[in-house]
């Protein structure tokens, strides 16, 4: 049979649904970027023509104001190189108040001279500039000819920024002009940059795809196959080690525990299996043995009586005699009992139980009224059981426990105690004596019928305390541990729900 196919099969399926999951949104987020690549240079285009508009209009406004400006200036120099007394270069000329009446025109004008031919100064005014507005400020000197071959020279107030600011409006023009021929926003590094990290990424997801699916899902799932035909092998301690947290280990776990549970299942199949067999042994036994019995005993006691000789010895082996026999056939009665009652136990019924009433009828028996300590729990604990056989189970279980505490030297107290789980789903019982203990060898032995470890017995009440345990559908088992008494732990557990049908 080929099992790598599927497996295979397997790691490639994940690996492409991997790779598909990776590359789909990097290809819609390729072709969306495509598109908004050459809507948003669209846009941009579009809103860099109207800029280039109204940067040109600009442009012109400075043009005009250049040209202003000059003409401004020129009119003003002409216009005061037409004054005689600055025709003559009069040494006496005012210039401070034509330079006051200028400046009160907003002319700009900031500083008058006048020149002789050779450009010596005849005379000269000026404003000096606020020192506030001397960064932004800057002179522009006009040279106006005078007819007598001097010249007067006006010094005019202008913006220090305004050519700079023109040259970087030309500039920005030419950009804005660029970029009205941009078919998309998207540079084609980006583009390759994105391209190439698409095809990285899809060869690492393969990879990891591979890797994660072999080591994740496809060995564990391996791992669970291997196990699951393990155990039809026949090998029903089989189980599956799968680390983690996740869903996978979850399942594992979740394996295991119904193997646990199949394989407890089977145990007390098996059990109650051989227990029928026993049942019908004994029952077999118990006729067989017990119709001789009557006839022993009477033809004891006859020849015992029916003796009217004068040996006294003899007289006192024959009385003797009877005695032994009449004590051996009462253990045999008892023997014979016990065959009955293994053989005959009752089908379990169950009723809802309170089990702190149950153990308080313990406590009736004279016998275990002072050897019995209970510690019953703070909320009540009912549940389904058939009262007549679980007190049966209870009353072995104490018993046992106070010859085991007796025969160890204690005081043969029996320590009782209940709970039920978190969940609610079940309840254990536990019975704590202060006895010896039980061997890790007679540990899966001693619910075997005939198998005892007390000094008289039959072996059968523990073997009849689990068939009980078993068919209420719970379990009867002796604790791995010493319990706090320092004795042995038996543990009765029994489901608080479930139907009344049991495994007998």
């Amino acid at each position: 049979m080929k099992r790598r196919g599927p497996r295979f099969a397997l790691q490639w399926r994940v690996t492409a649904a991997l790779m598909g999951i990776l590359l789909l949104p990097f290809v819609l987020s390729y072709a969306l970027l495509q598109q908004v690549g050459h809507s948003a240079a669209n846009y941009k285009a579009n809103e860099a023509r109207e800029s280039v508009a109204a940067m040109e209009k600009s442009l012109d406004a400075y043009r005009d104001l250049f040209e202003t400006t000059k003409r401004l200036h020129a009119d003003i120099a002409d216009r005061l190189s037409r004054r005689a007394q600055l025709i003559a270069l009069d040494p006496k000329a005012d210039l401070a108040a034509i330079l006051d009446e200028e400046v009160a025109a907003q002319s700009h004008l900031r500083a008058l001279a006048l020149l002789r031919e050779d450009g010596s100064v005849v005379i000269e005014a000026e404003h000096p500039l606020d020192p506030k507005q001397a960064a932004k400020l800057r002179d522009k000197v006009v040279d106006q000819p005078l007819g007598n071959g001097g010249s007067l020279r006006l010094t005019f107030t202008v913006s220090a920024t305004l050519q700079e600011e023109y040259q970087n409006l030309n500039k920005m023009i030419e950009k804005l002009s660029y970029s009205t021929q941009i078919r998309t926003a998207l540079p084609d590094g980006y583009r390759i940059t994105f391209v190439v990290t698409i095809v990285l990424a899809s060869l690492v997801v393969g990879i990891l795809g591979i890797v994660m699916s072999r080591r994740i899902i496809t060995r564990r799932v391996d791992a669970l196959v291997a196990t699951a035909r393990r155990v039809s092998d026949g090998h029903v301690d089989a189980r599956v080690d799968l680390p983690g947290q996740d869903e996978m280990a979850e399942l594992g776990n979740a394996f295991n525990t119904m193997l646990d549970d199949l394989a407890q299942t089977r145990s007390q199949i098996e059990y109650l299996q051989r227990i029928g067999a026993w049942q019908d042994v004994a029952r077999r036994l118990a006729h067989e043995i017990k119709n001789p019995l009557t006839p022993i005993q009477l033809a004891v006691q006859q020849t015992v009586s029916s003796y009217k000789g004068d040996d006294a010895r003899f007289k006192k082996q024959l009385v003797d005699t009877g005695e032994i026999v009449e004590e051996e056939i009462e253990g045999l009665r008892r023997l014979v009992d016990t065959f009955r009652t293994l053989g005959q136990l009752p089908k379990v019924e169950k009723s809802p139980i309170d089990l702190a009433e149950l153990v308080e009828e313990l406590k009736l028996d004279p016998m275990f009224a002072a050897k019995l300590v209970v510690h019953p729990p703070k909320s009540p604990v009912v549940v389904r059981a058939d009262k007549l056989l679980l007190k049966r189970v209870l009353a072995n279980l104490v018993e046992n426990g106070i010859h085991a505490g007796q025969e160890a030297g204690k005081d043969g107290q029996v320590e009782v105690a209940w709970g039920a789980d978190a969940r609610g789903e079940s309840v254990v019982i536990t019975v704590d004596d202060r006895g010896k203990g039980v061997s890790e060898d007679n540990r899966d032995k001693i619910f075997e019928p005939y198998v005892t470890t007390k000094a008289t017995g039959t072996g059968l009440g523990l073997a009849i305390a689990r068939k009980i345990a078993i068919e209420h559908g719970g379990e009867l088992a002796v604790a791995p541990n010493r319990a706090p008494t320092g004795g042995a732990r038996f543990e009765i557990s029994l489901p608080l729900r479930g139907p009344d049908a049991s495994l007998g």
